[in-house]
């Protein structure tokens, strides 16, 4: 598998974060999905197949420790 391959669920709600990491792991190759709570992050992780998931942890509506256990 290769980066061009890795497909990452990326779940940050600042905005300037989840764009800087984003636009970073897409340099890099990924295929980066970026959700800003945690009730969108799972919608997105039940709808595709994610090599990857990077959680915030404090995050709206759903936390990154409640999102991890329902992924």
């Amino acid at each position: 598998m290769t980066a061009s391959d890795t497909r990452i669920l990326l779940v940050e709600d600042d905005v300037n974060l989840g764009s800087l990491l984003r636009d970073y792991l897409k340099a890099k190759g990924y295929i980066t999905t970026l959700e800003q709570d945690g009730e969108k992050g799972y919608r997105a992780f039940k709808k595709e197949h994610f090599d990857m998931c990077l959680l915030d942890i404090m995050l709206p509506v759903k936390d990154g420790f409640t999102l991890a256990k329902d992924i």
